[in-house]
């Protein structure tokens, strides 16, 4: 091989060495930034439920994942459901209705029900105490749909998008419903702290790769350069 050959072949290969420690670098940092989120989000579950109070809203946003106690009047006629969920392989949606407190009006996420499910047959008027999850507006990720508010048709939540669509002044967070109630829908708790930290694994890949490289390039140079 020329050594114009082989001084191409030495840059390509070492570019592309490069880009797999690069890769495994990233998913290294990936992996912390996933370890501290879970971490936290357990942390705040296993702390004291709050009261909702004005210095509480003031502070919401210290707040992510932290059970919390409401007390409020269900707004049913403004409820919207998100699609699409499966819970024990039955297919159905997440009731969403805005519970109207003293401090503003926020969206709870009362729960599974299936898509069959006659929400004007279980409505319960009147004040109720519950008890729920603080979350935040949801991230769209790549398989989901957008929402498309002109048909009605709800995929996740944004908060933004509830509050004009139901002409509602919605605060900045939303609650998902924890109550055990006797009927058997809505089927609250729904929420998920085992989130996938397959980034070490992914780590372990990338750099794999880096070393079978180093070894190829090692053997090739020895070769060629002999």
């Amino acid at each position: 091989m020329s050594n114009k050959k082989l001084f191409l072949s030495l840059i390509y290969s070492s570019l592309a060495l490069l880009i797999l420690v690069s890769l495994g670098t990233w998913q290294l940092e990936r992996l912390r930034w996933k370890t501290d989120i879970l971490s936290s989000m357990k942390e705040s579950l296993s702390l004291p439920p709050l009261k909702i109070t004005d210095q509480v809203i003031d502070n919401i946003g210290q707040y992510s994942f932290r059970r919390i106690q409401l007390t409020g009047n269900y707004l049913y006629k403004n409820n919207i459901t998100i699609y699409s969920k499966v819970l024990n392989k039955k297919v159905g949606k997440h009731l969403i209705v805005p519970l109207e407190t003293q401090y503003g009006i926020i969206l709870v996420n009362r729960g599974f029900i299936p898509s069959d499910f006659n929400i004007e047959n279980n409505i319960k008027s009147g004040e109720i105490s519950i008890n729920g999850i603080v979350k935040f507006q949801q991230k769209i990720n790549y398989f989901t749909p957008n929402n498309n508010v002109i048909k009605n048709e709800w995929y996740y939540i944004n908060i933004n998008e509830v509050s004009n669509f139901l002409s509602l002044p919605l605060l900045n967070f939303y609650i998902v419903e924890e109550n055990n109630i006797k009927e058997k829908y809505p089927v609250g708790s729904q929420y998920n702290i085992n989130i996938p930290n397959d980034h070490l694994q992914y780590a372990i890949t990338w750099f794999s790769l880096a070393l079978a490289l180093c070894i190829f390039i090692n053997i090739f140079w020895r070769k060629n350069v002999s």
